[in-house]
């Protein structure tokens, strides 16, 4: 068995913002949900000429979604259709009551609908449960992961410093057509008591198989990060897997922000075969200028997004449509790009979240499997904080877009 990576070894810095997503952050009367990357999966572009103008003809709030009552609150939310339904994954999880194994706080939970109507809510949300009626993690710990959170669980303190913990947060999800599997990215992150005391280790992707199965990490070998054979990439390299999409067999990934980086959003973009998604020599990184390399390091920015975020193929528009909130704000943005790539066009304000927002906005991004109206009707959900200690809540809101002009074939 491979070494574990041991906690001391990560520099505790108890008041840096990571440039990845923030997590549930108490401050005086008010939690403030800031988190990983959103997904769409739809068509192609075809496309050279530069983007359209794009505006807003109308938003409109939907509500809150539903789910279990034992849920307090939760972030994240990436979806995509797998297997007939529509699966969410979410990030750090707060529990009404315990689980089976003593936790009130999960660093990961899912649930999934054979709804695709979102024309006024989404609903028909079913949630795994475990022996004790609680919410079930998406992603599997490794034994030592387990041991260790079993160990430092503040519920029942075993061994300073209590609360410490090994974190899976999900991002963004794609679905391969050729093999029928799902792909689910992943960050790994070690997080001590404290606002903002946590650090990543590392991004990766695990399998996914079937809705009865739990997605399987990997084994890298060599390992890229040492005690941590699962990981693709370091926290010295882009956050990849904030947002993935596949169009004509082949995956395109965004890396937006880099973790030992506070300040950088800029997105950067990888592509590689779904089937050979594990091999890192098979991939290759947009370094501008229509040029692409095999080194990670040659990757340049194409936009400055955030580190939630999705980007679908859009038919209406006939362009890839990217959605996320700016940062340290309570505004969803919109751009719009040919191809992956770009190039992407200037932001625009698509929204700005639901008053009174306690706190920013950071985990817009839209949900595909549901557009309507041939891509006019997108739909996009976004956390909001709400009063009571450790809750939020996800609202839905439906955007109908515009074009000055749409593109032909």
């Amino acid at each position: 068995m491979a070494s574990f990576f041991l906690p001391h070894s990560l520099p505790h810095v108890p008041v840096r913002v990571w440039p990845f997503r923030w997590r549930y952050f108490r401050s005086l009367p008010y939690i403030f949900l800031l988190s990983v990357a959103g997904v769409g999966i739809s068509g192609c572009g075809v496309h050279s000429a530069s983007s359209p103008d794009l505006t807003i003809a109308s938003v409109k709030d939907l509500g809150t979604l539903s789910t279990n009552p034992g849920i307090l609150g939760r972030d994240g939310g990436y979806s995509a259709a797998f297997q007939g339904y529509s699966v969410w994954l979410y990030g750090d999880t707060f529990l009404a009551k315990s689980n089976a194994e003593d936790f009130t706080l999960i660093s990961d939970s899912w649930s999934y609908t054979r709804n695709f109507n979102a024309q006024n809510d989404i609903t028909g949300f079913q949630q795994p449960l475990d022996s004790a009626g609680a919410p079930t993690m998406i992603l599997p710990e490794t034994p030592m992961e387990e041991a260790f959170n079993g160990a430092h669980n503040s519920n029942n303190c075993q061994k300073q410093p209590c609360g410490a913990r090994w974190a899976l947060w999900p991002s963004s999800i794609a679905v391969d057509p050729v093999s029928g599997h799902a792909l689910v990215f992943y960050m790994l992150v070690y997080s001590l008591p404290g606002n903002f005391n946590f650090q990543a280790v590392g991004n990766s992707v695990a399998t996914w198989q079937s809705l009865e199965d739990q997605p399987q990490r990997p084994t890298i070998n060599p390992p890229v990060v040492a005690g941590h054979p699962d990981l693709l990439f370091n926290e010295h390299e882009p956050s990849f897997g904030s947002a993935a999409l596949i169009c004509r067999g082949t995956l395109y990934i965004y890396g937006c922000g880099i973790p030992t980086s506070g300040s950088d959003k800029g997105c950067r973009l990888g592509k590689v075969n779904p089937a050979n998604v594990l091999d890192r020599s098979t991939w290759s990184y947009y370094a501008g200028n229509g040029h692409w390399s095999s080194q990670a390091g040659h990757a340049v920015s194409v936009f400055a997004g955030d580190n939630i975020l999705s980007v679908a193929w859009n038919s209406y528009l006939q362009r890839y449509l990217a959605v996320y909130s700016a940062p340290l704000s309570q505004n969803v943005m919109m751009r719009t790009a040919p191809n992956p790539e770009g190039p992407w066009s200037d932001e625009l304000i698509a929204f700005t979240a639901m008053q009174p927002a306690q706190g920013n906005v950071y985990d817009a991004h839209a949900h595909s499997e549901f557009d309507a109206n041939g891509g006019q009707t997108i739909y996009v959900t976004y956390s909001l904080s709400t009063p009571a200690p450790f809750s939020s809540e996800m609202r839905l809101v439906s955007i109908e877009l515009a074009a000055a002009s749409v593109p032909t074939e």
